[in-house]
């Protein structure tokens, strides 16, 4: 697997497709390892259009995050392309790869196995892959984003938090 170099785009409205599940799922078998699991959340795990960034959280052992990120690094993974980017203790790594031609962009997500934000992100994914109303709300909320201007990838992200932490809100 080739990991691109990763761009920051401006946040726009593609509408979902089972490409991103074969994308991510290629990415996650070249990512895992005995020792690291990887799972696909966010938008394109639960049939949601959006920016189509896929997002995948690869899950380390207690004391092994540093390995994680080297892991990571090593096969092409850069750091996080951001002005306000996740501490060290919780890092993002950013890539890219190309699938049947076309370019996807990755955000990698560095957690611990078992942890809270771990655990939400899987009781999330679950939610809204089992609430069709929920997918079409939070994808109409992210077209009424844009639709008032809001482009830039970490205000769009801002945006859409309300929404997310609402859905978050009721399931812990």
């Amino acid at each position: 697997m080739q990991i691109l170099k990763y761009k920051k785009i401006e946040a726009g409205f593609t509408p979902w497709s089972s490409e991103y599940l074969e994308v991510a799922q290629f990415v996650m078998d070249n990512i895992q390892t005995e020792r690291f699991k990887v799972i696909h959340f966010g938008s394109t795990s639960f049939k949601v259009g959006g920016k189509g960034i896929i997002d995948l959280s690869v899950l380390y052992k207690e004391g092994d995050l540093d390995a994680a990120v080297e892991h990571l690094m090593g096969l092409g993974f850069q750091d996080q392309v951001s002005d306000q980017p996740f501490p060290p203790s919780r890092p993002r790594k950013d890539g890219a790869v190309l699938h049947n031609g076309k370019e996807y962009y990755l955000h990698i997500h560095v957690i611990q196995d078992g942890s809270e934000v771990h655990s939400k992100q899987e009781q999330y994914k679950a939610y809204m892959l089992n609430n069709p109303d929920a997918r079409k709300e939070y994808e109409q909320s992210k077209q009424s984003i844009l639709a008032a201007g809001v482009t830039e990838q970490e205000a769009y992200g801002k945006q859409k938090s309300p929404f997310v932490k609402s859905v978050l809100g009721t399931l812990t």
